[in-house]
């Protein structure tokens, strides 16, 4: 849901955008981001809806675009070598449509920011980041790749994909543990009951 009305907001301000996607109107296509994922049915008006919500059930995925990670970091220096990294599966010509629906919007930065900061602010930003361009947004690019690194190996501000999956087997465990643990405890309950 937050997927969907995240990239409607994107498409209310692009038509042509949302003319191409109306094409492939009561499809069904799974959407894979690093940290969300969805599975969005596409309107008539080219918008995605849940497809729970839409005016009949509509079955399982036809396409599933996967954007992993690597795809953004490989997309800020290299489009081809980013392409190389999303992976499709499925009805590959509604995956490439949707493909570059997805890739051709524009995020207007300076009006979302306005409605957060301000007028003045947000174009100052905006200015700023123009100025970030060209070989200082290379050096720029590569300090933030740099600060990345430093912040998951040095600094431990971020956590790498292992320690992450540790992590979360740590905590399956340590679940089951107590539902044994307070299973244990309801029957010692009943016999001295």
């Amino acid at each position: 849901m937050i997927l969907s009305r995240l990239l409607n907001r994107l498409l209310a301000h692009d038509a042509a955008a949302s003319a191409e996607l109306a094409r492939h109107a009561g499809r069904v296509v799974r959407l894979e981001f690093p940290v969300i994922a969805d599975t969005l049915a596409i309107t008539a008006d080219g918008r995605f809806t849940d497809p729970d919500r839409g005016p009949a059930d509509r079955g399982p995925a036809e396409a599933t675009l996967r954007l992993p990670l690597a795809f953004f970091v490989a997309f800020a220096f290299d489009r081809t070598a980013a392409q190389q990294r999303l992976a499709l599966e499925g009805d590959a010509e509604l995956a490439a449509g949707v493909g570059r629906v997805l890739g051709g919007i524009r995020w207007d930065l300076a009006d979302e920011l306005s409605q957060l900061v301000g007028d003045v602010a947000a174009h100052r930003v905006v200015w700023l980041a123009g100025k970030v361009g060209g070989v200082p947004g290379a050096i720029g690019s590569r300090m933030a790749l740099h600060l990345i690194e430093y912040w998951r190996d040095e600094a431990s501000l971020l956590a790498d994909k292992d320690a992450v999956a540790r992590f979360c087997g740590d905590v399956d465990t340590l679940r089951d543990d107590v539902a044994r643990l307070d299973k244990r405890l309801q029957q010692l309950l009943k016999k001295s009951a």
